[in-house]
């Protein structure tokens, strides 16, 4: 039987190793952390739940490729509870609101509706995001992707769809003269991607193919470790790897406080840029993700700052989520003009305790933003939370001013501690994102210069996320697979 080192629990780390398990090695997974779910997790504050990651999670349709998948790795059964949120998001401008419902048609007569001196780019809009919807599978391979840009071609809507690949999202927003309307397209989706991934989320999204899992990120990975251990997996928490230790073109294993563990193979599943500068002590290169790197602007990473709080009372009158509109807040190096609110009483099983429902805030935050946290010493980086903290609440409260004196808050962190948790670069939530004067790419799993390494995370394709960690993880345990596979003769 020959032994797999993997390298990080998180989503990619333990899909590689469930697969893997399945396909009969004996796989050895190792986590600095005493949990699995890397950025996928989540945990509990003075009681309360805090669910770290999940929005929602692309692949929950039956006919999805994806679904199986998540079945697979134990994440869908009889017994999980799936959740269909009615609305991507209300977006409230100035006392003005307009939502992305899941019903396409009832959001598009709603907007008509609000805003019918932009009937016709409303009718473009979502034209464009139905004929999205209707190539609802991701795919698993590079021809696959590829035979589905082609597919899109044959759409009604191609050329709009094509032309909004190379726009923002504030770009796009222009094409409307109502100001609400703006404001939800600007910041209709969290991070820095271009309108052609909204497009193609809102339409998974009214598809029934983005739900939440009841529970949400913790029990979802949960389940995951459940799963590799039930096939026999080896899981170490609390097990910092050192280095990947190579001679000539193998890597032979990893060191753990001077000790050596051999492997026939080692999947590193970290953020690359840790897993070549540290874990290889910067011997191999990546040529592409040095080039990204130097082009950063046009890759940006998305992170974000974060606020998790619990609201007293009935609060069921908050969208899931809502985007709220403010004016002349410094969140990092940029001002932001949005922040978004998601209370999670929707799984009142896990987020409601004591009539106090959890809430979480994110407002966006890119490399500059790390870089101006990381410029401040304790004292005032403290400041600056504090303030950032305060300010949100205030927003919060002078929306829905029934919540004034009841809101707690639980947690708080910038991109700095995402960082320190995950060791991802910049401390981002996602990949790089695919912005308009950058291109689509994708990272290849292995290096040349070692026969039996692989790189399998949410970094090896844009914008990446938990379905990207999904299907890499697949894929390298199946490049793995295949390689010990007797050759047909």
């Amino acid at each position: 039987m020959k032994k797999v080192i993997v390298i990080g629990a998180g989503v990619a780390g333990l899909s590689t190793a469930i697969f893997l398990q399945k396909a009969g090695f004996d796989v050895h997974l190792y986590e600095k952390n005493d949990h699995v779910g890397g950025l996928c997790s989540g945990y509990y504050v003075k009681g309360h739940y805090i669910d770290h990651c999940l929005h929602w999670l692309m692949g929950t349709h039956p006919t999805s490729e994806y679904y199986q998948l998540w079945s697979e790795v134990g994440v869908f059964s009889d017994e999980v509870k799936m959740i269909s949120l009615p609305t991507l998001g209300e977006f409230i401008y100035k006392g003005e609101k307009i939502s992305f419902d899941r019903d396409i048609k009832k959001g598009e007569k709603d907007w008509l509706k609000y805003a019918p001196e932009d009937k016709k780019a409303i009718k473009k809009f979502f034209n464009a995001v139905e004929d999205v919807s209707s190539l609802m599978n991701y795919v698993l391979t590079p021809k696959e992707n590829k035979k589905k840009m082609e597919l899109i071609k044959t759409l009604p809507s191609s050329l709009h769809i094509y032309a909004s690949m190379k726009e923002t999202r504030e770009e796009y927003s222009k094409r409307f003269k109502n100001k609400t309307l703006q404001f939800a397209i600007r910041n209709a989706q969290t991070g820095y991607n271009n309108m052609f991934f909204f497009m193609d989320l809102y339409g998974i999204f009214t598809k029934g193919n983005a739900d939440v899992p009841s529970g949400g990120a913790l029990y979802m990975t949960k389940r995951m470790e459940e799963k590799f251990l039930s096939l026999g997996g080896h899981l170490y928490l609390n097990t910092k790897v050192d280095e990947i230790v190579t001679h000539k073109d193998i890597a032979k294993g990893i060191e753990i406080n001077g000790r050596i563990t051999h492997a026939d193979e080692v999947v590193s599943c970290l953020d690359p840029h840790y897993t070549l500068n540290i874990l290889l002590n910067n011997k191999y290169q990546n040529e592409k993700l040095d080039r990204i790197e130097r082009n950063i602007k046009n890759y940006p990473i998305s992170s974000a700052y974060c606020l998790y709080v619990t609201i007293e009372g009935d609060i069921s009158n908050i969208a899931v989520p809502t985007c709220l509109y403010v004016e002349d807040f410094q969140v990092g190096a940029h001002n932001a003009d949005s922040i978004l609110i998601r209370p999670y009483g929707f799984d009142k099983e896990y987020f409601v305790k004591d009539n106090k429902t959890v809430v979480s805030i994110f407002i966006d935050q890119n490399q500059d933003d790390y870089l101006y946290f990381k410029s401040l010493d304790r004292s005032k980086y403290t400041a600056e939370r504090n303030r950032i903290d305060k300010r949100i609440i205030e927003e919060i409260e002078k929306q829905f001013p029934y919540t004034k004196g009841k809101i707690e808050i639980l947690d708080h962190f910038s991109p700095l501690e995402l960082k320190k948790h995950t060791n991802t670069s910049y401390g981002a939530l996602q990949g790089y994102s695919f912005a308009p004067k950058g291109s689509y790419y994708t990272l290849k799993t292995t290096l040349k210069e070692l026969s039996n390494f692989h790189m399998c995370s949410q970094w090896n394709r844009a914008i990446g996320g938990t379905p990207t960690a999904l299907e890499y993880g697949y894929k390298v345990a199946k490049e793995i697979t295949n390689k010990y596979q007797p050759k047909k003769k």
